[in-house]
């Protein structure tokens, strides 16, 4: 079964109906061998083999939007915290510019699962072996890495992009600032061991943490950048170039078809700032070769893709949001002088100015973003053609 057909059928199953007791049973976390309380979609999200926006429309053709509310909610916190950091695209630089200086013992023994605190070293066990973490489970393991072990914010959620099979820029690098302090201001995230039990199901017991730690505080004020692209869904060259956390063409199939040649892009570690473990690159590499099924003239490129640009110049590319990708096609165009149209989806140009304050204020808007993708939805129903034109 390819990741498509693998990402259906656990979507499937899990809006049958166990979707319906996600608010109730959503914080616990029952161990790696019990996810059944969680959908386990998000290395499929993240990668957008299921994108977010279809898969709330087809969660609301099951369910009435009352009864699964807190999952929706869920679904687009995802899409809000992308749309926050392309505001403010500093965050990501400061993040990945960040280096530390002195003894670095604590952090390898936290890195080893090493620290004596039991439920923080089987984590560590367990995001190396499964490559997820329940929720709860990272607000803990960050609350504790930050508060207790007195170590830097940005290691940690390093720490997590290289081992997670759903990191990614957005999610993984506010969640941890969350949970500092830094994100919501002075707002932080304190783990506590009888919170810990409850939503463990008394899985760990007598074990202490640092309840009292005040929150990180950061002197620098980011500032919001204006969205440089808008909405482009226009194709204006023959090549196209994809990566590897934009795989959905469920809305695209007859659009993608029209280019001459589609290129993939998936960088290998000697590219990346910040490096992924070698179960993570097999991850992507078959998220990738599972798109190839669909679109066999496809061609995956990685550190030759340089080469490939050097003679094309002109591409359309299916736009990453501020990340790793992003960084390295800047870059890029600037060595080679290319001439780039970043393809941006509608339902994303929709929702990123809506992303400048808290997600309360972005909650707010959610039934308009249902009722601006359920037309989006319809109108290509009705004109698959007219992709362009939407």
């Amino acid at each position: 079964m390819d990741m498509y057909e693998h990402s259906s059928s656990s979507l499937n199953t899990y809006l049958d109906s166990p979707v319906l007791f996600y608010a109730k049973s959503r914080n616990f976390d029952f161990g790696p061998c019990n996810r059944q309380n969680v959908s386990s979609l998000s290395k499929f999200i993240s990668h957008r083999i299921i994108l977010e926006y279809d898969l709330v429309l087809r969660a609301l053709e099951k369910h009435k939007f009352q009864a699964i509310e807190k999952f929706i909610q869920e679904i687009f916190w995802r899409v809000y915290w992308k749309g926050w950091l392309e505001l403010r695209p500093q965050v990501w630089k400061d993040f990945i510019e960040y280096r530390p200086q002195g003894d670095t013992s604590s952090f390898e023994a936290a890195t080893a699962g090493k620290t004596d605190i039991k439920c923080f070293d089987d984590w560590v066990d367990e995001l190396k072996e499964t490559n997820y973490l329940h929720n709860h489970t990272r607000m803990w393991f960050a609350s504790i890495w930050i508060f207790t072990l007195k170590l830097p914010w940005q290691l940690g959620a390093r720490f997590f992009l290289e081992h997670l099979y759903d990191g990614d820029a957005g999610s993984n690098t506010l969640s941890w600032r969350w949970v500092a302090g830094l994100q919501t201001k002075g707002k932080h995230y304190l783990a506590k061991p009888w919170n810990i039990r409850k939503y463990t199901n008394e899985r760990y017991l007598n074990f202490q943490l640092n309840e009292q730690s005040q929150p990180l505080h950061e002197d620098h004020a980011y500032s919001i950048e204006p969205f440089p692209y808008g909405s482009r869904e226009e194709k204006l060259n023959d090549y196209l170039l994809l990566t590897d956390n934009d795989l959905n063409f469920n809305n695209r199939k007859e659009f993608y078809n029209k280019y001459k040649r589609i290129f993939i892009l998936t960088l290998s570690n000697e590219k990346r700032i910040i490096p992924i473990s070698r179960k993570v690159l097999e991850f992507k590499d078959n998220a990738i070769s599972s798109f190839k099924r669909y679109y066999p003239h496809a061609e995956i490129c990685d550190d030759t893709f340089e080469e490939v640009a050097e003679s094309i110049i002109n591409f359309d590319v299916v736009y990453p949001f501020v990340g790793e990708n992003l960084d390295y096609i800047n870059q890029l165009e600037s060595d080679l002088q290319l001439n780039i149209n970043f393809l941006v989806r509608r339902e994303d140009s929709f929702c990123i100015p809506l992303c400048k304050k808290g997600f309360f204020d972005f909650k707010k808007n959610i039934p308009e973003i249902i009722k601006i993708i359920t037309e989006l939805r319809n109108a290509l129903v009705a004109s698959p053609q007219s992709f362009a034109e939407l």
